[in-house]
């Protein structure tokens, strides 16, 4: 029986059927099999280029999905569907979907939609939860900075310092001398600690050089019933759920808590004519997760600030005491970054941490 004998890799070698392959061939070979992997890899990087670049004009062609934070029913849910009923008549009749998924803080909808495909077909109708739950240090299963793309504000809505109609004071200025001057911090609430109108008091707190002793609220009516009750003395709230109590003299208008006075209270001061530069409102806006390509993202973000600028919209969300304002994901990503930062600081300060 023969014996196996191992060449030396200088002399030519066998083929099966005893054609001789010299080492020059094999390396050849090698190479042009390394340049066809290439070529083939470079077309396909060059169609994906290409796709991506082409124009989002078909844009959808599929349904779109809301992802909304909150149960049905409640404002925002109420301002998703207002805006995908207009968003679906803009394309064509393609269907806009409401996906309401509640939990932990709006942050179970928040998660699923940055595990979603980065495509435009899902967004996350977010609130000032997106903002704050980073700034005071929550446990998040995502980075909110980093896994999330702005596509456009929808609407903004004014805060407002409301009070018991026996509260003496009626202005910011009579509010903080009487803080001033108070043996015991002055009592507040809003809808729910760390929410915006818990950090508008921690604020105002901080501007005025005040103490005040927020008690928390699981909800704008139930603080609302105590507020009136007199248990409690003032109160931050969005200024459309209060302003109902407010014109039936229940209670009484302290300031907006914006940097213009309240349209539909233009002789009462905003706390900004006191402290300068101060502001606190409520939003919603659409979010995507991050990666959106860049002709989806655009004509998404052109398609929804048409919508939300509207004469449809305005006169659909009149009831809401919504104000529609529509940006660009640049302006709306600087705005959030903006944002988390000031609120990080201000909770930073006044020591209001996660549960």
């Amino acid at each position: 029986m023969a014996a196996d004998i191992n060449l030396p890799s200088y002399l030519p070698s066998a083929r099966p059927g005893g054609q001789l392959v010299h080492p020059r061939d094999r390396t050849m070979r090698c190479a042009m099999n390394a340049l066809r992997a290439f070529s083939v890899a470079l077309i396909a990087f060059a169609g994906i280029s290409v796709a991506s670049a082409q124009p989002a004009a078909d844009f959808p062609s599929r349904p779109v999905k809301l992802m909304v934070p909150f149960a049905a029913g409640g404002p925002t849910d109420v301002v998703a569907r207002i805006l995908a009923d207009l968003l679906s008549t803009r394309w064509g009749g393609q269907s806009v979907v409401i996906e309401n998924r509640p939990g932990a803080g709006t942050i179970v909808a928040t998660a699923a939609v940055a595990k979603a495909p980065a495509d435009g077909y899902t967004m996350l109708v977010a609130t000032n939860s997106l903002l704050i739950n980073p700034a005071i240090g929550q446990k998040l299963p995502y980075d909110t900075l980093k896994e999330f793309v702005g596509v456009s504000m929808v609407a903004t809505q004014p805060v407002a310092l409301v009070a018991n109609k026996s509260f003496a004071p009626s202005s910011v200025p009579e509010l903080v001398a009487l803080a001033k001057t108070s043996a015991e911090p002055l009592n507040y609430t809003s809808p729910g600690p760390r929410g915006v109108g818990h950090l508008a008091g921690e604020m105002l707190q901080q501007r005025a050089g005040i103490k005040m002793t927020h008690i928390n609220y699981n909800g704008s009516a139930p603080a609302l019933t105590d507020l009136i009750a007199g248990r409690v003395p003032i109160m931050f709230d969005v200024w459309h759920s209060a302003k109902r109590y407010v014109d039936s003299g229940e209670l009484k208008l302290i300031a907006g808590a914006s940097t213009e006075r309240l349209n539909d209270a233009p002789q009462v001061a905003a706390i900004a004519e006191t402290y300068p530069g101060f502001q606190v409102m409520a939003f919603n806006a659409l979010v995507g997760p991050a990666g959106i390509p860049a002709p989806v993202l655009g004509k998404l973000s052109a398609d929804i600030g048409a919508v939300v600028n509207s004469p449809e919209f305005a006169q659909k969300t009149r009831h809401l005491g919504i104000f529609p304002k529509g940006n660009t994901p640049a302006e709306l990503d600087a705005w959030m970054r903006s944002e988390i930062a000031r609120w990080q600081d201000l909770a930073q300060a006044a020591n209001i941490k996660a549960d």
